[in-house]
Parts: structure tokens; sequence; C-alpha cells
């Protein structure tokens, strides 16, 4: 088995490395372009930013200038599909990626949700617990099963109130 640890630069984090090993156990291959990506993925986390692919791609550009923007946007496709990147979808604007801090829950089908205000644009993470009530209502009422992780629910924050 490779070493999970090859390729990482000692200023990485753990999230990346747990990205990384997370691919090459799945049989994926782990790219610079791919390494540039959840990188600036895990530096916009730790900020607590949410960035579109168009910010992704501008930041790998200064990161690293041999990777293409389009090789990006292709990247983020499939770590996605490889499930150590997430998307969400925001009201009126752009699709915002993160990595994946945790799987959805198997008893809600919920891993972290977002919520964003619709006055200022911020865009606040928020536990699954917080809806698990909500979840279970839906469910056992309507028999839907609601599923947080690829929608920001819209409010207004506790500054523009």
């Amino acid at each position: 088995m490779p070493d999970p640890e090859a390729g990482l630069r000692s200023g990485d984090g753990p999230r990346v490395a747990i990205a990384v090993a997370h691919l090459r156990s799945a049989g994926e291959r782990v790219t610079p372009a791919r390494y540039a990506v959840l990188r600036v993925l895990d530096a916009a986390d730790l900020s607590d930013e949410h960035l579109s692919a168009e910010q992704i791609g501008s930041r790998v550009a200064e990161a690293e200038p041999s990777v293409h923007r389009a090789t990006v946007y292709r990247c983020l496709t499939s770590l996605v599909e490889a499930g150590v990147v997430s998307h969400v979808h925001l009201g009126g604007s752009a699709t915002v990626y993160h990595l994946t801090d945790e799987p959805p829950s198997a008893a809600t089908g919920l891993g972290h949700a977002h919520v964003q205000c619709s006055s200022c644009g911020r865009v606040i993470d928020v536990p699954h617990d917080t809806l698990e009530p909500v979840a279970a209502r839906l469910r056992d009422e309507l028999g839907f099963r609601l599923d947080t992780t690829h929608a920001a629910l819209l409010g207004t924050c506790r500054d523009c109130t």
C-alpha cells in the first residue's frame, strides 16, 4: 500500500492528509493539481471561508501557476465524487466547496448544514444535530428524507436583524 504521507508538505493540515489517504485507499491518483485544490480548500475552511470554483481556481493559480483552471474544475468534480470534497448551492450565488469533515449521519442522512443570510450573504456552518428534530418530523410525517448537505437554508443572521 502506498504511503499516505508521500507528497504531503510539512505545512499540510491533518484534513489534507486524511483526504489524500482516502483517495489513495480508493485507488484514486493524487496529482499535484488535486493536492493544490485540497490545500486551498483546507486553508479556506480554517479561515471559515466558502469558496466558489472560480475563487478556488484563482488561489490554485497563485500557489501552482502550472495548474490550468480547467484542471481545477475537473479536480473539484472528481474530489466531490470521491467523497473528500462537498459542494453547497447557495441562494442567488455560485456553488461553494469545502473539504468533507464528516460523513452524513447514518441516522439522519445529514452531514453539517449551511445557513445563509439573505441580507449580507454570510454563510454559517451548522452542526447536523441542529436539524435532527426537523429531519425526524419530515421523515415520520411525510416519508421525506431531508438532505441539507447540498443547499443552504436561507434566513437573516443576527447582525442583519
